[in-house]
């Protein structure tokens, strides 16, 4: 009796296991557990949560941190876009090792354009805030030194890690296209804003320390300068560049409004416990959910399956549904573990449930058509999808 006892709880264990197997290899299983890793975003902002105070005295803080996480967006969703797509297509080997040149043009690629768009990015942030009020003349250099340092030092943190996510996935017969920008992004949001925490007290502490700032600001200048002048003649490297930067830097005009916007409700943000750090997990996850359509729709583009965009729209209700479900769910988890990161601030769960999952539902369709429209519009003007799609879905996300 014990025997059979024993062989009927490990039947139903297999089964059990089973099936939660079968379910994550489904689409709404993949976007779950994708979507689950933004719960990291959550510590982000209480990363910088920890500044409140700071907040009505160094307003650049609040004004430089979403076009910083903007800019983190959309070169992260270039390179993992690429970079799946290219694994689809055999372009870039499933290695860490001795990988393609294609690939190493693409992070070369990568990293130039993410001080060409942080120097933009943080010269536009500096004029709106100036017109707004939020910053002095006197503070020019913050706007330049900031998102360049913490930016680069971010990318080269996670080019390995995006590398790394994407090959595992791509060995185990997942799907890049859904996993490796939502993992990403989470993680990536921590190493950002670790790295821009980091140079926010650079900066505030002065001294030897703000001129180890200026020093690796300097040194990424020449760095960069080099990789630019020794790629200049390479195809892939100037088409990625230019296509990448022109989107990545609307998106950051766009980030910079939201900047202006955040720094002008610091006081707001001061008085709501816990909505500081549910900023980036609702902006990271809406982003996230374009982003799995859009990488899968350009997957489907450069593998030959591409239909008419009405065509495109009609056959995919079904898939839009697996997405927003799990992810419906997520946003009230999120709003739950924002009230438990700030009980003792006198946070209230209710609120936070029902902001977070009121930006879900308000905002998922149309980042969902968003996604699939401009995927088939760059496609038909010749330009390469991957390059467009998830860093303009990050910036309307942030928006």
């Amino acid at each position: 009796m014990k025997k059979h006892g024993r062989e009927n709880t490990l039947g139903a264990t297999t089964v059990y296991v089973g099936r939660i197997r079968q379910f994550f290899e489904t689409v709404s299983g993949q976007t779950l557990l994708g979507l689950s890793f933004n719960i990291i975003s959550l510590f982000a902002g209480g990363l910088i949560a920890v500044f409140t105070p700071e907040f009505s005295k160094s307003t650049w803080i609040l004004a430089l941190f979403p076009p910083i996480l903007t800019i983190r967006g959309g070169i992260g969703g270039l390179f993992s876009g690429n970079l799946a797509t290219m694994l689809h297509l055999g372009t870039v080997k499933p290695q860490i090792r001795d990988n393609t040149r294609e690939y190493w043009n693409l992070v070369r690629s990568v990293l130039v354009m993410t001080v060409i768009d942080t120097v933009i990015l943080g010269s536009f942030s500096f004029v709106i805030n100036i017109v707004n009020g939020s910053a002095g003349f006197e503070q020019w250099y913050l706007f330049l030194l900031v998102p360049t340092v913490a930016c680069m030092l971010a990318v080269i943190t996670s080019i390995p890690l995006t590398s790394y996510i994407a090959i595992l996935t791509f060995n185990r017969g997942l799907d890049p296209d859904i996993l490796v920008y939502p993992i990403l992004a989470s993680i990536n949001d921590i190493v950002v804003t670790s790295f821009f925490v980091g140079v926010i007290f650079l900066v505030l502490w002065g001294g030897i320390y703000f001129s180890a700032l200026v020093f690796m600001f300097i040194t990424i200048l020449v760095v960069v300068g080099y990789i630019g002048s020794m790629m200049r003649d390479d195809r892939f490297f100037q088409k990625t560049l230019r296509e990448g930067t022109f989107v990545v830097i609307i998106s950051s005009i766009f980030g910079g409004i939201n900047g202006v916007l955040l720094s002008n409700l610091g006081p707001s943000l001061a008085s709501k416990p816990g909505l500081m750090t549910l900023y980036p997990a609702l902006t990271n996850s809406l982003g996230n959910i374009g982003s799995i359509l859009g990488s899968k729709m350009t997957t489907s583009i450069a593998l030959g399956y591409s239909r008419s965009f009405t065509e495109e729209l009609r056959e995919s209700g079904r898939s839009i549904i697996e997405i927003e479900v799990p992810a419906a769910f997520m946003y009230v988890v999120f709003g739950v573990v924002a009230y438990l990161m700030s009980f003792g601030q006198g946070a209230s769960l209710g609120f936070l449930v029902v902001t977070s999952l009121s930006c879900n539902l308000l905002s998922f369709g149309l980042v969902s058509l968003f996604s699939l429209w401009s995927a088939h519009v760059s496609f038909e003007r010749g330009l390469n999808p991957d390059n467009i799609v998830i860093p303009a879905i990050t910036s309307l996300s942030d928006t």
